[in-house]
């Protein structure tokens, strides 16, 4: 059974284990415990059987909400569990959402255009460990 709900603290290291495995620059755990701690990051994760598959952490930035991290374990990935977890963020929404995607992840773009996300900038040379363009987006509630 799939599960939407905030990540409760002992879930971190889960959290983190699939950090690590989707990301090149990965967040230490020190950094998400303290992101965790604080109340304007909000955790959200996806559950199959009650263990953490995915999670998405936003930040609320006072008028608008900013992706900082959305990620599916590998096992799970090309399931429509991200969708279904931004889905669940959109519907919740009070205010836009912001996110950046570098531009080579094709999946990840066509996903956020499926949804609405429209595309207002290209940032040149934002990833720092390739050197990639990330493009950013913009859902307007």
């Amino acid at each position: 059974m799939i599960e939407i709900r905030e990540i409760e603290d002992s879930e971190l290291m889960d959290l983190f284990h699939i950090e690590q495995i989707s990301f090149l620059n990965n967040y230490r755990i020190s950094t998400l415990v303290d992101m965790y701690g604080n109340s304007s990051y909000k955790f959200l994760g996806i559950f199959n059987r009650n263990r953490i598959v995915g999670y998405i952490i936003l930040l609320d930035s006072i008028d608008i909400y900013e992706v900082i991290k959305i990620a599916i374990s590998p096992n799970y990935r090309k399931k429509g569990l991200g969708k279904k977890l931004l889905n669940y963020v959109l519907d919740d929404l009070d205010k836009n959402l912001i996110l950046e995607v570098r531009v080579s992840n094709k999946g990840a773009i066509n996903l956020y255009e499926s949804l609405g996300f429209k595309k207002i900038n290209i940032r040149k040379g934002y990833y720092a460990d390739t050197g990639e363009d990330g493009i950013v987006y913009l859902f307007s509630k």
